[in-house]
């Protein structure tokens, strides 16, 4: 790790502060004052105004997490409803839930405890693709799904989907986006008069819902962690 982003999270202090630590020389390193910035491994001994600063480590959590519906996107719900976070009472983090689903909607949410991770999951300029299986309450024909992938004009902006793909059975789709806009599929199926009766999130990015029941969580693996940070700093190029 750098040392300086080694400072921020153990003095919890900023960068740039950490920066200056090191620029003005109160840092050392086994022993020697730091004169530019290196990578610090757990068997470094870091010293700031010679008093020695050790990394609180906290083990960073990844789940899948097939949110039923009927459940709230959040830590906790006014009114008294469930919540995503009653699933994971055995866990004593505190704990982001990661691409929200509304109250009806049911399919994955990643949940985390690394904000970082979270935060290239939400923001919108990395465009993390998601896949949803949506069943319609009447089936749809090869000209409304024509105009449909031509997107639409919506009250917050125009919204195209990435694609819309037919299923054997013809009131399934799956249809796949990369916005984040609240409610934006609803909406966008709306705008065509098609009827909802089921709502499925079932991949983000490489991450996939597979086999995982309703109100069931798995541990993310490496590579898939790995994977949603290559398509952000494929983005960032």
């Amino acid at each position: 790790m750098r040392v300086n982003k080694y400072l921020a999270q153990t003095l919890n202090i900023s960068r740039r502060k950490a920066d200056e630590f090191v620029k003005s020389g109160r840092v050392k390193v086994n022993g020697e004052t730091l004169k530019n910035f290196v990578d610090i491994s757990e068997s470094d001994v870091l010293e700031v105004d010679g008093k020695t600063v050790v990394l609180n480590k906290q083990d960073k959590l990844y789940f899948a997490f097939y949110k039923p519906p009927f459940v709230i996107s959040s830590t906790k719900d006014e009114e008294g409803r469930k919540t995503v976070c009653d699933f994971f009472d055995t866990i004593n983090q505190k704990l982001i839930c990661v691409g929200r689903l509304d109250y009806l909607s049911e399919g994955l949410l990643i949940i985390t405890n690394d904000g970082e991770f979270a935060n290239i999951l939400m923001h919108p300029k990395f465009k993390v693709r998601k896949a949803y299986l949506v069943k319609t309450k009447e089936p749809l024909h090869a000209e409304k799904l024509r105009k449909m992938s031509k997107g639409v004009m919506l009250e917050d902006g125009f919204f195209k989907p990435l694609t819309i793909k037919k299923t054997a059975n013809p009131n399934w789709v799956i249809i796949a986006i990369d916005s984040g806009r609240n409610r934006i599929l609803r909406r966008f199926l709306k705008a065509f008069d098609v009827g909802i009766e089921r709502l499925k999130r079932i991949a983000i990015g490489d991450i996939e819902l597979g086999d995982l029941k309703a109100g069931q969580y798995r541990e993310l693996s490496f590579n898939e962690i790995n994977s949603i940070k290559r398509q952000v700093l494929g983005a960032k190029r």
